[in-house]
């Protein structure tokens, strides 16, 4: 039953997230057209839009976290692309063009490949499951690792070594660090929220990782406020979202779209799922760990080559010897005959 509700989870909120990417590109229309040099925010069209995508996020995509394997949830994130797309189509006038249609096609097939043998342990539906989860799931020495990679992959970026793959490396590991504190934080107050005994037991996650089970479940009930772990912890996810957003924009500034989202779809995936399998222990022994891998591969390889499928072809300048100019054409002497 948990499967089911986070599966849902997930679709509602990305199709709410594709919703509102739609509501902001037509807000950015409306604003061209109109020719005024207005800023973004003020319209409440594009803020409603805004406001749509995070809801989505909070409420569809970290619900799910708190039900579902990273493993399920990152690869959804495609869904409100296409939703994005058919509303375009729909109420935007833009056009839906076949090769579009096949990769869609294409992207659900991976997608169906990835569910089909994806993890559906349940997650932690006790105080105890979870304070078990979080203290064994070494996300502390994970993290220190991760912060030391990517602080050797940006000092190679500013010393003047940018690739496209260092890009997203990098917007990939600052997005499946969020991932990882957003599956714990999701899971703790979905936990506090339904269960009545865990408001006195169940402490801070931040504080079982710094401070271990024992000490974090003691001081959990003295009401002393936001501790030392918290606010580190709130500073990381932070810097998370931040540094994600940051190099994503970047990467999109020196690449095109077309080469630049399969590659960070793809790579964000993978990084995210094998965080949340190697954190959580979500596969059920070696044989099951062979499927899913050999599946997963598959289904992001299908899933990244229909992603490629999607950006319209751009209009490509002519050289100056082969353009067609009017007065080539000689229509005044098909005028005079």
């Amino acid at each position: 039953m948990a499967y089911f509700v986070g599966l849902t989870a997930a679709l509602v909120g990305n199709v709410v997230i594709g919703t509102g990417q739609c509501m902001q590109k037509s807000a950015l229309n409306s604003l061209q057209r109109s020719g005024k040099q207005t800023p973004r925010y003020k319209s409440p069209l594009w803020v409603l839009g805004l406001a749509l995508n995070y809801a989505g996020e909070i409420f569809g995509n970290s619900l799910a976290l708190s039900y579902l394997s990273a493993a399920v949830v990152a690869p959804l994130g495609i869904v409100s692309v296409i939703i994005n797309l058919l509303l375009a189509e729909r109420f935007l006038g833009e056009r839906v063009t076949p090769n579009q249609r096949f990769g869609f096609s294409v992207i659900m097939a991976g997608v169906a490949c990835i569910l089909l043998v994806a993890p559906r342990k349940a997650a932690a539906s006790t105080a105890a499951e979870f304070i078990d989860v979080v203290a064994s799931s070494g996300i502390l020495t994970l993290f220190f690792t991760l912060f030391f990679v990517q602080a050797i992959l940006i000092l190679l970026i500013r010393s003047g070594r940018q690739s496209l793959l260092l890009y997203v490396v990098v917007a990939s590991i600052f997005g499946s660090m969020n991932v990882m504190a957003s599956k714990l934080l999701t899971m703790f107050m979905r936990l506090r929220l339904t269960t009545a005994s865990a408001m006195a037991v169940l402490p801070n996650p931040a504080d079982i990782v710094f401070y271990g089970a024992k000490e974090a479940a003691s001081s959990s009930g003295s009401g002393s406020g936001l501790s030392l772990a918290q606010a580190v912890a709130a500073i990381v996810m932070g810097l998370s979202i931040a540094g994600q957003e940051s190099f994503r924009q970047q990467a999109l500034g020196r690449y095109p779209v077309m080469e630049f989202q399969p590659v960070f779809f793809a790579t964000f995936n993978v990084i995210a799922t094998l965080s949340g399998l190697v954190l959580f222990r979500e596969l059920d022994g070696w044989l099951h760990g062979a499927v899913f891998f050999s599946a997963f591969a598959v289904g992001i390889g299908l899933i990244a080559y229909g992603s490629r499928y999607l950006p319209r072809a751009r209009a490509v300048g002519l050289p100056s010897h082969i353009r067609l100019h009017k007065d080539n054409l000689h229509l005044d002497e098909y005028k005079m005959q």
